[in-house]
């Protein structure tokens, strides 16, 4: 091979590792991604729950509350899907028991461990948690988060950390047996796993344990969502 061929190789060679790089930046979840920094990643996730149609949630919590007059202990489970604009199908485990609710807007409709039929309730607890999509699924609460840092983004997700109001955590997820105000100024640590090809969460973990006041007593909390099955269609109508 001639000096002059040699040259023509060794410059295709290097302009083809360029064009190779320069495809890599611009592959959605590859090294050098411009998804911007965690503070935009954590904005992109919120405006990418808040356009979901559909999708399906898992959530476990459990609750150790040491109060004055006694110490009273939960753990409850959420598993079921979405619809937009307010429509929740739900399976509830709580004390070894299972319930089954279904949330059309203001209404629930529950069917109690044991019971054969449905019964009809206006508001409260259920019916609260599935009066809009800015509470759970629309992870609105996130808007207060601080202090946000990468802590991985390897794979097909951004594995991000931060400092959340708990405040505003136990009223967006109401805490039972909890009085948001008791917790005013608390920061609690959450991480928050993003798919980095369509901003939705994946996966939220948060754990907090701290008092309630004066003499109010402490509060040990911890908290794990999941969702999956993105906007794939679902129908919920009232059971009766």
């Amino acid at each position: 091979m001639s000096m002059r061929e040699q040259r023509l190789q060794l410059v295709t060679i290097v302009l083809t590792a360029v064009a190779v790089a320069a495809w890599l930046v611009a592959v959605p979840g590859c090294a050098g991604t411009p998804a911007g920094t965690p503070d935009e990643i954590i904005k992109k996730a919120i405006t990418a729950q808040e356009s979901l149609k559909s999708v399906h949630m898992e959530l476990d919590s459990e609750l150790d509350l040491n109060v004055p007059g006694g110490q009273r202990s939960s753990a409850i489970s959420y598993e079921g899907v979405f619809e937009q604009p307010d429509r929740w199908r739900l399976t509830v485990r709580s004390a070894g028991s299972k319930s089954e609710v279904v949330i059309i807007g203001d209404t629930a409709y529950v069917k109690l461990p044991g019971a054969g039929t449905w019964a009809e309730k206006k508001g409260g607890e259920y019916a609260s948690r599935g009066s809009s999509p800015g509470d759970v699924v629309g992870s609105r609460y996130l808007d207060s988060a601080t202090e946000v840092r990468m802590l991985d983004k390897k794979g097909d997700t951004y594995h991000l950390g931060f400092d959340l109001d708990m405040e505003r955590y136990a009223r967006e997820f109401n805490v039972p047996g909890v009085d948001p105000s008791d917790l005013e100024g608390r920061q609690v640590n959450m991480e928050v796993w993003i798919l980095k090809d369509s901003m939705f969460i994946e996966k939220a973990t948060m754990d907090f344990s701290g008092n309630l006041g004066t003499d109010s007593g402490s509060i040990q909390m911890s908290m794990e969502l999941e969702f999956s099955e993105f906007n794939e269609p679902v129908t919920i109508e009232p059971p009766i």
